[in-house]
């Protein structure tokens, strides 16, 4: 049994960190994985994490300390034992530094002198000049990490994170790149906000939560049977899959087709193998072998405003209907143990409860099991922001 002294790493996690959790789960396996209150551990070191891969984590650090003491003097004197070592392994020339705080009661202008420290220290130790990233608030944001370089082979960021008694002292190894995930959103050629706009983020949790343990360095086979434009088939491309997409509509096909070969042009990809078929998925045979299954199913129409009782129940019926007939035509072209991730629709009403298909509650007889996770429940699966009336309900399951 692990223990927190124990482990290697550690996981910020995103805005919806429940997903984040069930994302690491489902690829590292439980036993690896101990969540924490928007965050992670793991005894799987930082550098083995396929951290580009995964859309519910922010950050990925490497476990340098901890503390049973959350006193900042104490935190301090390790900061000035261990940091400016770290620093000596980094390239010449200016080093950047930052500092990032969560859960520790701290003044942020004890961490900003704390910080002045650690650069005295750093360049006593080192002889290089060292630049800070200016703390405007306790920890700094993804866009200040990266724009001050902290992630570089000159740069380093610490992490100071609470968990009760215990304040682990971290170093950031990876962090979630904003602007590759923007452009793969809004530059490649084929865009419909008519069919939805599917985050990158989202589309690789889907398919992390599809493939489970043995996605995680195999080459297989992703199918897509509501393709729409291509986001889940280019991430799965990213990720060293080969895609199979459908789509009811053959434009989609073709929007599919001009962004996956954007994808290959601009991040020079290994040859994409990629299998685009027009069809129903109510009716379609695919006829190409397929390792698990992610998706995105019919969502039915936006909504600004919770519709009224029949507007739901109409369209609750609708979205129902072609996800039960997705899965029910699909069921009979899988081998048992085909594992699939679904976004499905669930409605949120003003008191914060969610409406949910029916279909749910007939995963038996129409031959899936759901999977349990160990951290996290089913129905919290839950991709959404306050504001929104549609949710993303993520169904994972395999095939009985």
């Amino acid at each position: 049994m692990y223990t927190e002294q124990s482990m290697k790493s550690l996981f910020v996690l995103g805005r919806q960190p429940i997903l984040g959790i069930a994302e690491l789960e489902s690829l590292l396996g439980a036993d690896h994985v101990a969540p924490f209150d928007g965050f992670a551990l793991s005894d799987i070191p930082a550098q083995d994490i396929p951290f580009d891969r995964l859309g519910g984590s922010v950050k990925v650090c490497d476990v340098i300390d901890t503390q049973v003491s959350a006193d900042w003097r104490v935190l301090e004197k390790t900061l000035l034992r261990v940091v400016p070592e770290r620093a000596q392994q980094l390239a010449e020339g200016k080093l950047h530094l930052g500092l990032s705080v969560y859960g520790v009661n701290v003044g942020l202008k004890d961490v900003q002198a704390t910080a002045l420290r650690l650069k005295k220290a750093i360049r006593a130790k080192t002889d290089q000049t060292v630049r800070v990233a200016p703390n405007n608030e306790l920890a700094l944001s993804t866009a200040q990490v990266l724009h001050n370089k902290l992630v570089s082979a000159q740069g380093i960021e610490i992490v100071l994170v609470q968990h009760g008694t215990n304040v682990h002292v971290a170093q950031t190894v990876r962090e979630q790149d904003i602007n590759a995930y923007a452009r793969r959103d809004q530059n490649r050629p084929k865009r419909d906000a008519r069919v939805g706009m599917l985050p990158p983020k989202l589309a690789q949790m889907i398919i992390n939560l599809a493939a489970g343990k043995s996605g995680s360095g195999k080459q297989l086979t992703v199918l897509d049977p509501f393709c729409g434009t291509g986001v889940i088939l280019q991430e799965a491309a990213l990720m060293g899959h080969d895609v199979y997409g459908s789509d009811l509509e053959a434009r989609m096909i073709e929007y599919s087709a001009a962004n996956l070969e954007w994808l290959n042009e601009t991040h020079k990809l290994p040859k994409i193998e990629a299998t685009l078929q027009t069809g129903d998925a109510t009716k379609h045979r695919w006829d190409e072998h397929f390792d698990f299954v992610a998706c995105e199913g019919y969502l039915g129409q936006p909504f600004s405003g919770f519709p009224s009782e029949a507007k739901l129940r109409e369209v609750t019926h609708t979205c129902n209907q072609i996800a039960k007939g997705f899965l029910k035509n699909i069921a009979e072209q899988m081998p048992a143990g085909t594992r699939l991730c679904v976004a499905l629709p669930a409605w949120q009403r003003s008191n914060g409860r969610f409406e949910h298909l029916k279909l749910l509650d007939q995963l038996d007889e129409l031959g899936y099991n759901r999977i349990d996770l160990k951290h996290v429940r089913t129905e919290e699966l839950l991709y959404y922001r306050p504001d929104q009336v549609v949710a993303r309900e993520l169904l994972v399951i395999t095939r009985k």
